[in-house]
């Protein structure tokens, strides 16, 4: 296996051959176009894991061609030669063998007549075979209370994970709080017992589910898997000793990361109920606390970019706390708009419309649906993370004409850092933006966040979401992660480059950890 599929994750499946066939002219044009099959040269995995994504999303076969045996007397060209034996084909055993084992990291076929050799299986006793799981349920405080169409509270519920491989090395994963989550990731880390963290991270992602109608759970059951997949991600990475961006990019560097803040809807001052929350809203000079909280965050962290989280309970309070954001902030900054598609089209396109002098880097999600974002203003600049969480809601936003359109993911609904990473090769090839969305995380989630950064570039053009300056407490010393002129920093090292506090993480629980060993 190459050093590349192994950074990776290892062989997705066992890849199947469909015949010789020729290569397509232009790969990229034929995933767009109604064919079925796609042929490419045998060229090794980084070269072909784009367009593997493309065409994933595009329900499109990849079939990777071995390159043809060249004869001793003609200068190159394919010798006559008898039929091929079993597992060498067109190019001979070592390029059967090749085309094999890049189809099979790839979830792709192989393009040849012959029969394809076996995979080499994970090492019996491996050291990086995982031996322990632990499940963490904790509360992280935030400094304001949170208000936004969908939630009202003081604090974030988060699930974290610690997986212990044999030779003694440990990773961490972090996923949504909720009870049913964290019940999911239990169930689901006993089957990663005993599997390889370093081999078998692509083979588990396809376990969970070959195709979206097999995921049983769900965004749950893909949130519980990301959990899991960033902790061998992480432990993979630290057994390598390599850090995770190098994972992804080997050449990656750890830079500073630009980062957005979000803001609550309203700044009560006090904890509050949603109904005295709405009655608090009913007085739209009050908005302007917004933009004074947006203020003294700029001032302590250098922060110039904001996401406004709507309650969406009307435009002329929204307007309010935009203009007042706008004014307060000045024209350089940059403003985001998402009221979690709490609104109808009709009162997006009012929203859209009536905020258009304020010159918004984008609304997000401000209605829903696909078809929703669709049919609102040409003109308007948006972006999703609840309309496009799956390879075929990529391919419905590109069908439909929705070109520009900014895909703000996250290995929680996307289901882990591969299928992010594919997620965001794909959305650019089909002209959309990709970028990264998060919340209210722990220094865990937000490490990840920034070594997918600083990797795949997912802070160009648009900085990356990141709450990390609004929580009270985190699982993490101060200092660990920063925030000053505006971008997040993290500290250097294997794979994350930091771990849990035990005592802040003791602090922080609001159950007694779930441990799952091997037998």
């Amino acid at each position: 296996m190459s050093d590349a599929i192994t950074r990776a994750g290892g062989f997705a499946a066992v890849p199947r051959a469909v015949g010789a066939r020729e290569v397509t002219d232009d790969p990229v044009a034929a995933c767009l176009e109604p064919g079925t099959t796609v042929v490419v040269a045998c060229g090794g995995f980084e070269d072909l894991r784009d367009l593997a994504a493309l065409a994933r999303t595009m329900g499109v076969t990849l079939a990777v061609r071995p390159p043809p045996r060249p004869s001793p007397t003609s200068g190159g060209e394919e010798a006559a030669s008898p039929p091929p034996e079993v597992g060498e084909g067109r190019g001979g055993g070592r390029a059967i063998l090749d085309a094999t084992r890049t189809a099979a990291a790839l979830d792709a076929a192989v393009a040849t007549d012959a029969s394809l050799p076996p995979l080499p299986s994970a090492p019996e006793n491996s050291p990086t075979r995982i031996v322990e799981a632990t499940i963490h349920r904790l509360a992280l405080p935030l400094r304001h209370l949170y208000v936004s169409a969908m939630y009202v509270t003081p604090k974030q519920d988060r699930t974290l994970v610690r997986l212990r491989l044999a030779d003694g090395t440990v990773g961490w994963g972090e996923t949504v709080g909720t009870p049913d989550c964290a019940t999911l990731v239990a169930s689901q880390a006993r089957s990663w017992l005993g599997r390889d963290a370093l081999h078998d991270r692509a083979a588990m992602r396809r376990s969970l589910a070959r195709i979206t109608f097999e995921n049983r759970h769900g965004r749950n059951g893909l949130a519980a898997h990301a959990a899991l997949d960033l902790a061998a991600w992480d432990a993979a990475a630290r057994h390598l000793g390599l850090p995770l961006r190098a994972m992804l990019r080997p050449d990656a560097p750890n830079r500073p990361v630009p980062v957005a803040c979000p803001l609550p809807a309203a700044v009560p001052g006090r904890p509050m109920t949603r109904a005295e929350i709405t009655a608090h809203m009913a007085d739209a000079s009050r908005a302007t606390r917004v933009a004074d909280l947006a203020v003294e965050i700029a001032a302590a962290h250098g922060i110039t970019a904001f996401k406004y989280k709507s309650a969406g309970t009307g435009v002329v309070w929204d307007l309010a706390a935009l203009t007042a954001l706008r004014a307060r902030l000045g024209p350089a900054a940059r403003l985001r708009c998402d009221p979690n598609a709490a609104y109808s089209t009709e009162e997006a396109r009012e929203l859209v419309e009536a905020t258009a002098p304020l010159s918004l880097e984008f609304h997000e999600d401000p209605t829903d649906g696909i078809e929703g974002l669709a049919r609102l203003p040409p003109l308007a600049k948006l972006a999703t993370n609840m309309c496009v969480i799956a390879p075929e809601h990529l391919a419905a936003a590109y069908r439909r004409g929705l070109r520009g359109l900014v895909v703000l993911a996250d290995i929680f609904y996307w289901g882990g850092i591969a299928p992010l990473r594919d997620a965001a090769a794909a959305a650019r090839l089909l002209g959309l933006t990709p970028a990264l969305h998060s919340f209210y995380e722990s220094a865990v989630a937000t490490a990840a966040n920034l070594h997918l950064a600083q990797a795949l570039e997912l802070d160009d053009p648009h900085p990356m979401d990141c709450g990390t300056t609004s929580l009270a407490e985190d699982v993490v010393a101060p200092g660990t992660l920063t925030v000053t002129d505006g971008a997040l920093r993290g500290p250097d090292g294997p794979g994350l480059g930091l771990a849990p506090d035990p005592a802040r993480l003791a602090a922080l629980a609001i159950a007694e950890p779930v441990v799952i060993r091997a037998a």
